[in-house]
């Protein structure tokens, strides 16, 4: 096998790099986003998180918010994510040649175990009423979010290894009450989105015997990189009395463009035939709109009741695609890397439906349980076009985000200190059904075999699942002046 069959094999291992470490499921939210954006809320499952307005988070969900706070107050903590998502399967190797594929090795069994990373995850709001009628308000949370970390003898590293993303949200927003009835309000959104992605061959990669120039270890993808983006959110609130409350909220998509410097032991550049040194990518990441509505009713003194339904755009995101702007022959962009297809996703639209139940037995004090159903955005089923034409079964649900629908139990509460000072507190437990996985990729290789010449090197990952749950906790303090 030449130097340069490797290379083409190791692009087309970063391609399935980019697409399984940019996305997974350890924010263990549908698809790769995340609903930590309050302590008290955590404690109801986030139940009219819009609507319930027991802290300034409501900004995070819902512009109209700050209309519901007489002085200057402030809100901020984090949640604790602890997700804990196990794999299992067999992997296998075979060439493509003129009369069949041919088994390379025999199914390989590995274990992926607690491979999404625990993180924190802050928040901080503050609302400001300028009279009677308008006030301001500014919000800082994170929308997305993950770290993932596969071992190196992972026989699949080239789809996930190790990647970390962070987004901030800013959100300044005004809002106008009318006579405390009805409120609306709006906001700009600036999105700050940063990614690491790290993928490469396996350690003691199977192949390696039979292979001219070992590629065990050998860095395929080391990228990083970053970028802002905007949108806007709109929301209303509703007094229908001193005790029920709705609130309505809608938050547009983003489509942040990572820009990331790459560098790459094998991937090589159509203008000088080096590897990848600090090589220029842009990588769309296509961020779902929203739509939020909660009900809150408070029966009496000691009671309250909050239900939530949240809309997810997923439909939206539908494949990657990467570009390598400085990659060009004769002045015009080279077709293979711009755009450079990573992976068909085709997300689907989803529901998240929430309850929450809050008890008060004295004025200091607060209770909150909640229960909150969250419907995947992965695919059910099977990748019938991709299966069709590798005679072989392939899912849309992939390891690199093995997402499922999921239950959520939560606890928490409230103490205020004094009529300025409060602070509040809650954990959650997440879990999801197991999902089969079966996935399939084909390297361009082309090397000698009994049967004739190879044209490709294909892998075939049979597996799924095997635990999908988080423990979350959180803490926040509240202030007003």
């Amino acid at each position: 096998m030449t130097n340069k069959t490797l290379r083409k094999a190791a692009l087309t291992a970063a391609i399935c790099a980019v697409s399984g470490g940019t996305f997974s499921s350890g924010a263990m939210a549908a698809g790769f986003a995340l609903q930590e954006s309050s302590a008290a809320g955590l404690g109801r499952a986030y139940a009219a998180e819009n609507t319930v307005g027991d802290t300034v988070g409501i900004l995070a969900r819902n512009p109209a918010g700050s209309a519901l706070f007489d002085t200057i107050t402030v809100s901020g903590g984090f949640n604790y994510v602890n997700p804990e998502i196990d794999a299992a399967g067999y992997t296998q190797y075979f060439a493509e040649t003129p009369i069949g594929d041919i088994a390379l090795t025999a199914p390989i069994y590995q274990e992926a175990n607690d491979y999404a990373s625990g993180a924190f995850v802050p928040f901080g709001f503050v609302a400001v009423p300028i009279d009677d009628c308008w006030s301001f308000g500014l919000s800082a949370n994170a929308d997305y979010g993950l770290e993932t970390d596969f071992k190196p003898t992972w026989a699949v590293t080239h789809i996930a290894d190790k990647t970390e993303l962070l987004t901030v949200n800013i959100a300044p927003s005004i809002a106008y009450n009318y006579q405390d009835v009805f409120s609306i309000g709006v906001s700009a959104n600036f999105l700050y989105a940063d990614a690491t992605l790290k993928s490469k061959v396996p350690r003691d990669f199977a192949l390696d015997p039979a292979l001219q120039q070992p590629l065990s270890d050998a860095k395929i993808l080391d990228a990083s990189g970053d970028d802002w983006d905007y949108g806007w959110s709109i929301g209303a609130l509703w007094n229908i009395s001193d005790r029920t409350r709705i609130g309505i909220s809608y938050q547009s998509e983003f489509d942040p463009e990572i820009k990331a410097d790459v560098d790459s032991d094998l991937l090589t550049s159509v203008t000088t035939g080096l590897p990848f040194d600090n090589e220029r990518a842009d990588l769309t990441l296509d961020l779902p709109d929203t739509a939020e509505i909660g009900l809150y009713h408070r029966f009496n003194d000691q009671w309250g009741l909050a239900l939530g339904a949240t809309w997810t755009d997923w439909d939206d995101f539908e494949r990657l695609e990467a570009f390598f702007p400085n990659q060009k022959i004769n002045g015009q962009p080279f077709p293979g890397y711009n755009p450079l297809h990573i992976k068909e996703e085709n997300f689907k639209s989803g529901w998240r439906y929430s309850l929450g139940l809050e008890y008060y037995p004295c004025d200091e004090v607060t209770w909150r349980v909640g229960y909150a159903y969250d419907e995947g955005a992965a695919r059910d089923g099977l990748y019938t076009e991709e299966t069709d034409r590798v005679g072989r079964d392939v899912t849309w649900r992939t390891l690199s985000i093995p997402d499922n629908d999921r239950h959520w139990v939560t606890f928490g509460g409230s103490y205020e200190f004094s009529n300025q000072l409060s602070i509040d507190g809650g954990v959650a437990y997440l879990w999801g059904d197991d999902s089969k996985i079966q996935e399939f990729s084909s390297l361009p290789v082309s090397f000698p075999t009994p049967a004739g010449t190879a044209t490709a090197l294909n892998t075939y990952f049979d597996g799924g699942t095997t635990n999908l749950e988080a423990w979350i906790a959180g803490v926040g303090l509240n202030y007003s002046f």
